[in-house]
């Protein structure tokens, strides 16, 4: 009998098994109970190495969370979460921050570490948090605490969109 059946498992479900593992990206608004939905062209897994790569309009979903890519891969050896590399034209994220406020993110690659919660984007990056928006060659985001890091971009500098909030009622 084949290794995969003496397990009582479906071949497809292995796929999925080290997303199972993917700890959520922005914990305040994400339960890692929540499913984590895979859809893609095709599908490889590679479970002695701990690697999964995903085709072809690759969508991941877990809650409010969705990373869309051309190709997705995942890195969990001893089905342990490391890391997640997307590339597109281009991949996104898009999530809500710890205070409920969309953020979406793109650029031409990105790598999610899951144990710090950062995401790095490089090649064309752009960060929209609410109407606030940063633009740079390379973007270092930490969800959890909402810092952020950019460095130089086509233009050769860094360029950031604020929107001022509402002032506050003055009382008397």
């Amino acid at each position: 009998m084949h290794p995969v059946h003496d397990l009582g498992l479906r071949p497809w479900a292995l796929l999925l098994l080290p997303l199972l593992l993917w700890t959520p990206l922005a914990t305040a608004q994400q339960d890692t109970e929540l499913p984590v939905r895979v859809e893609a062209d095709r599908a490889h897994l590679d479970d002695r190495r701990g690697i999964s790569i995903y085709r072809g309009n690759v969508t991941i979903t877990q809650g409010d969370t969705v990373i869309r890519g051309d190709v997705v891969t995942v890195h969990s050896p001893e089905r342990v979460l490391e890391r997640m590399e997307a590339e597109g034209e281009p991949a996104k994220l898009d999530t809500l921050d710890k205070d409920g406020r969309p953020v979406h993110a793109e650029a031409q690659r990105m790598t999610f570490l899951p144990p710090s919660q950062e995401v790095i984007l490089s090649g064309k990056a752009r960060i929209l948090q609410s109407e606030d928006e940063f633009r740079g060659d390379r973007i270092v985001y930490d969800l959890e605490k909402a810092v952020l890091e950019a460095s130089t971009g086509e233009t050769g500098r860094v360029e950031a969109i604020f929107t001022p909030g509402e002032r506050p009622a003055e009382t008397e």
